[in-house]
């Protein structure tokens, strides 16, 4: 009926007053709850060897291969997942050719993929890399019909984002995205970034001694920023990473299974928009679930059950499951690095830092970073910068200063007393990678150690360098066009 009697009008008013429809945004009306994989394509005859991966896949493949890619589709299809993430290092390599590989093959089988968007690349020197890079992507792999959307816009996942400060991004994406019709989703433990960002993950929950718990934690802090951020919650079925011969390798074991199910039932006690796998195939790191020689099809089945229960709305415990007791996670690491605590001197005024805080040589986000400290540390405060937004402490020593946020402080005195410090120079900005020292630390109890490096004084470049020496993780295999652009692999 094309129109309303006056009655027809008095009633529907009356509806719409007292039963009036939940306002939503856009993106939050047109987001489904997804299951991702993170997905890797460099693969090629050489990987697999003993003394390179744990454990091995049950049909040996190279990424190059478009039959394998469509395997791994459909076991992954058949498991709920819904898409891969993709590592990829920008065009003209071998990642890239691989993805078009990835995204023809999902295609065919109704499937998704999207980019996991690697800041370390060895393609990228500069800023002005990386900006061409996001743009090469957006004018050409998001424009594939398999490429994954959400709400009609491409989702792009970042590595190591934190590489450049949030005021860069912001420029980052003024420039590239600047009407926001790209989903980004940072990684890491400073949720900072969703200052720019539309979501955030955290790569790894291996370190955890309780995943759900820091599960918990995280997802509390991306909403802090708002309900349109999407918090993407990680699934691990274990790691070992010690025949890559990094310095912080370590085991978490995955107890046939039970760590799987553990870090599945604490990411869907998060409520979260989406959830992700880390990983499919990162057999270097011991992260995969793809079939395997030694647990079959046991991760695919695992998977299946709690996707179902994921995408079903199926209730799962609010608080966080004990931690098990049955077997402690193993570390294999050399001998730590001893954490540096900011010496405590008198006068001042005391403080706790209320997040990840990087302690940088001027009060500049532009300046130099000397460490970090964690969440809750103690501080004392010696001296404000003219404009308040900085404070000046004692760090890693009596005998130096650095300088903190003080948006990310608790002061527990009166601050308006403190001498008012001018910097001694201007900060020369910073656009190059700032390259930190990888952790060495105790994994487990420390998120900094897998998603951000410890809490150590590391020093400016050398004045004759034009920027940071770079040697970004990789993994420790034979593959030949990797040997030509990374001279530092084996």
């Amino acid at each position: 009926m094309k129109h309303l009697t006056a009655l027809g009008i008095f009633v529907f008013a009356l509806a719409v007053a007292l039963f009036p429809v939940a306002s939503s945004s856009p993106a939050l009306a047109a987001r489904p709850p997804l299951v991702l994989a993170f997905y890797y394509d460099w693969f090629d005859e050489n990987i697999w060897k003993p003394n390179q991966v744990a454990d091995m896949p049950v049909t040996p493949y190279t990424s190059r291969d478009p039959q394998t890619v469509a395997r791994q589709i459909q076991q992954a299809r058949g498991a709920g997942i819904d898409a891969f993430v993709v590592s990829w290092w920008g065009a003209g390599n071998p990642t890239d050719s691989n993805f078009k590989i990835v995204l023809d093959q999902a295609r065919a089988a109704n499937f998704s993929a999207a980019v996991d968007f690697e800041i370390t690349s060895p393609f990228y020197k500069s800023r002005t890399d990386v900006i061409n890079s996001l743009k090469n992507l957006l004018a050409t792999h998001v424009n594939h019909p398999a490429y994954l959307r959400v709400g009609g816009k491409p989702v792009i996942f970042f590595w190591r984002q934190q590489n450049y400060s949030v005021e860069v991004w912001q420029g980052i994406r003024d420039t590239v995205d600047p009407n926001r019709q790209s989903l980004w989703i940072a990684e890491g433990t400073n949720t900072a970034y969703l200052r720019v960002f539309d979501g955030h993950h955290l790569y790894s929950i291996g370190w955890a001694q309780n995943p759900a718990a820091e599960l918990q934690k995280f997802a509390g802090r991306v909403r802090a920023f708002g309900g349109d951020k999407i918090w993407v919650a990680t699934v691990m079925p274990g790691n070992d990473d010690r025949k890559t011969g990094r310095k912080g390798a370590y085991v978490r074991d995955r107890r046939n299974g039970d760590f799987y199910r553990e870090t599945w039932r604490g990411a869907l006690s998060t409520t979260p928009d989406w959830t992700i796998i880390t990983s499919w195939n990162e057999w270097v790191e011991g992260t995969q679930i793809e079939p395997s020689v030694t647990y079959g099809d046991l991760y695919l089945n695992i998977t299946r059950e709690f996707a179902t229960q994921f995408k079903a709305g199926v209730s799962v415990p609010t608080s966080p499951p004990r931690p098990s007791a049955t077997k402690s996670p193993t570390i294999v690491a050399r001998t730590p690095t001893p954490t540096v605590t900011p010496t405590l001197i008198p006068g001042g005024v005391r403080a706790n830092v209320t997040d990840i805080v990087r302690v940088r040589a001027e009060p500049s986000t532009d300046a130099a970073i000397l460490g970090r400290l964690r969440d809750g540390a103690a501080v004392v405060l010696l001296a404000a910068s003219d404009d308040g937004k900085w404070w000046q402490i004692a760090y890693p020593d009596t005998k130096r200063r650095g300088w903190i946020s003080a948006e990310f402080t608790k002061p527990n005195g009166d601050t308006g007393a403190l001498l008012i410090v001018q910097p001694s120079a201007t900060p020369t900005p910073i656009e190059t990678l700032v390259i930190e020292t990888p952790a060495v630390s105790n994994l487990i109890e420390d998120p900094l150690a897998e998603d951000e490096s410890p809490v150590e004084p590391i020093g400016p470049p050398a004045p004759s360098q034009a920027e940071p020496s770079s040697t970004p993780t990789a993994p420790a295999f034979d593959l030949p066009w990797l040997k030509k652009i990374l001279p530092f692999l084996p």
